[in-house]
């Protein structure tokens, strides 16, 4: 028996100064608490299946093909926190309740629930004004710590994420206007190796990701934002013979499949992946009464995001075809979980 690992966007979007490249002040936070519903039923994939879903070619183009429906709900919290007016510790985290039907026809279950990956990470400011072009930047480094929840065989389990460590280093720019504001993320993630259940251990692809995105005023308490996000595996996933060994046992592959199947559909080790947000960002400071020294100001936050096709070297593959609807609740304010809002 083999349950197929669906490699999902859960991370969730939130509203565009959280991909900034902008610095908080020393003692100044922005927080932000999110509810959001994920869905995918299709992938885009480069296998050639025939009617039955059975693998049949190894490398064809890519295209789209329905799967098992997932869903995930999720309840999460970012924090970002300025130690120092050039240096921000940033947090993010979240509750998820899955539900895969993959997993029912097996188990009887829906899917896991819990506490997710923990991302930890400092931004550093560099320089303010890039060549007099009033440009901005920062350098970021980014942990993914997967230790609130037990990674389980993935050849029966599906899990709360996929068990190992991510570093990720990047380069930001942003720039303000009179209205408005753009932005520009720029990294390199590396993904450690998984040795959960050695010797059955992987290492997903490590990654190039580049996201980029902005907002305008359209009135005096709505704005709109969005973005792009595109992400780009180098290639160098790596799986152990008894991965594999384990797969073809379970009825998951076959020795001619090679490591290929594994790799880029029932683990998604090597993903590429292209996705477009959206969000209308509403201030409802006018509308509430609010400690202005305490709590300049705070917004519900609408989103949506969806992968797309992509093309060219920007084509989405072995990826999951998914979309995000949440809704945030944005304050502003001091210290990691401000009081006396009102």
């Amino acid at each position: 028996m083999m349950v197929a690992f669906l490699l999902i966007a859960v991370s969730i979007f939130m509203s565009s100064p959280v991909f900034s490249a902008w610095t908080q002040p020393k003692g100044h936070a922005y927080n932000q608490l999110s509810f959001s519903y994920y869905k995918t039923d299709e992938k885009f994939t480069t296998l050639k299946l025939d009617d039955d879903k059975e693998v049949i070619g190894l490398d064809t183009d890519v295209h789209k093909t329905g799967t098992e429906e997932f869903t995930s709900t999720k309840i999460s919290y970012y924090s970002e926190y300025g130690i120092i007016d050039k240096l921000t510790i940033f947090f993010s985290g979240g509750y998820d309740w899955q539900k895969s039907e993959d997993v029912k026809k097996f188990t009887d279950e829906n899917g896991p629930s819990g506490i997710g990956d923990i991302n930890l990470g400092l931004r550093y400011h560099l320089m303010d004004n890039i060549l007099g072009t009033g440009i901005l930047s920062s350098a970021q480094i980014e942990v993914k710590i997967p230790e609130a929840y037990d990674y389980g065989n993935p050849v029966t389990e599906l899990s709360q994420g996929d068990g190992q460590y991510d570093a990720t280093f990047a380069l930001l720019f942003g720039k303000g206007f009179n209205k408005g504001y753009t932005w520009l993320n720029a990294g390199y993630k590396y993904r450690f190796e998984n040795k959960e259940n050695d010797p059955n251990n992987f290492k997903p692809s490590d990654q190039v990701k580049v996201s980029f995105g902005g907002g305008y005023p359209l009135l005096s308490w709505l704005s709109i934002g969005g973005l792009v996000d595109w992400t780009k595996s180098v290639d160098n996933a790596d799986v152990s013979d008894d991965l594999i060994a384990a797969f073809n046992s379970g009825g998951g592959g076959q020795s001619w499949h090679g490591d290929t199947v594994i790799i880029k559909d029932s683990l998604g080790l090597e993903p590429n992946a292209l996705s477009l947000g959206v969000d209308l960002i509403f201030d409802i400071s006018k509308f509430v009464p609010i400690k202005k020294d305490t709590f300049p100001s705070k917004s519900i936050v609408f989103s949506f995001v969806s992968d797309i096709e992509g093309f060219g070297p920007f084509k989405t593959e072995d990826y999951s075809l998914g979309r995000t609807y949440s809704v945030a609740f944005v304050f502003p304010g001091k210290g990691f979980f401000p009081v006396n809002l009102f």
